[in-house]
């Protein structure tokens, strides 16, 4: 059996959507300006990535609380119409599982671990991100007994 990795915990937050917009400018402002309107509606981002597109252009991933969009998805349409994006998707209701530390900066394949794990699997995300702490995995909520078995395989948390 192989070892392990060692991690501090699991951490999961539910009830979200994932709001991707895809495929928009990025001048000065652009991305400040998309997520300025979700602060000033007063809606928390859960989770937040941003990458590069097709054509030097932008894709922005993030999370927020299903409660928080549901009343306010006229800002969806006002992202489309102000900052033209080719595509502007919603999932939900999806999960963010978190592993994180400590000493994650000082393993070296624990990425390619986490995505080897879902692959086996056949475990389809929506997006990854990490850091120097921790790595994110947004997935559907059905997705989620199976993606947290799998983790299991691969890394130890405590219970």
């Amino acid at each position: 059996m192989t070892e392990k990795f060692q991690c501090g915990g699991l951490m999961e937050r539910g009830d979200l959507c994932l709001v991707e917009v895809l495929g928009f400018d990025w001048r000065p402002g652009q991305a400040c300006g998309i997520l300025g309107k979700f602060g000033e509606a007063s809606i928390p981002l859960s989770y937040l990535s941003v990458g590069n597109g097709a054509d030097e252009k932008k894709n922005m991933s993030f999370c927020v609380k299903t409660g928080d969009l549901a009343p306010n998805r006229h800002l969806i349409e006002e992202i489309k119409d102000e900052f033209k994006p080719e595509k502007v998707n919603v999932n939900a209701p999806v999960i963010i599982l978190t592993l994180y530390g400590p000493h994650f900066l000082e393993r070296h394949t624990l990425a390619s671990e986490v995505f080897s794990a879902l692959c086996v699997e056949g475990i389809k995300s929506h997006t990854v991100c990490s850091s120097i702490n921790s790595i994110s995995i947004v997935l559907d909520i059905p997705d989620r007994d199976r993606t947290v078995a799998c983790l299991r395989q691969k890394f130890d948390w405590p219970e």
